[in-house]
């Protein structure tokens, strides 16, 4: 079935292309991805916390047909310092998270959940924010699908002796 919608995403972006007419009525074409997080916070000065990531297809797309890359961006105070996911490959570098798979994913389906572990700084105090991006790696010349997502966490003064 899913051949089917790529077909004909195809044949109406090349027919509303040729003809300069609107699309058919019901053409799906790579449509947005949904980037979605949770974190395990509030979250302690000097402790660590856990988010989690999620990308799903959009209910109305052509689905995931292309390899996707994840890039989640951490502030000052959160430091990365593990990722994984199943089928992901992800690396750490300073302050930010990098995750790509080549699994896809139809209509509304979500793929493996990623999860980062982070570490807090002793100083840190209020709300910091995380914000992170996905994105299809489609051909030359295609619309890729994409999408974003900020996620606040608060940070609690440590509750151990110093």
């Amino acid at each position: 079935m899913r051949r089917t919608g790529l077909v004909l995403t195809v044949a109406a972006a090349v027919a509303a292309t040729v003809t300069g007419a609107p699309p058919a009525l019901g053409a799906r074409f790579p449509g947005d991805l949904v980037l979605t997080t949770v974190h395990d916070g509030p979250f302690e000065a000097g402790g660590a916390g856990t988010f989690s990531i999620d990308v799903t297809a959009d209910p109305a797309s052509a689905g995931i047909g292309y390899p996707t890359e994840v890039t989640y961006y951490f502030p000052a105070g959160l430091t990365p310092v593990r990722a994984s996911g199943a089928g992901w490959r992800c690396r750490i570098t300073a302050g930010s998270v990098g995750c790509e798979t080549r699994d896809l994913a139809s209509p509304g389906f979500q793929l493996p959940r990623i999860t980062v572990g982070v570490t807090v700084a002793g100083d840190a105090t209020g709300t910091l924010t995380a914000s992170g991006r996905a994105v299809e790696a489609v051909p030359a010349g295609t619309r890729p699908a994409t999408a974003t997502v900020a996620s606040t966490v608060q940070i609690v003064p440590s509750t151990s002796a110093t």
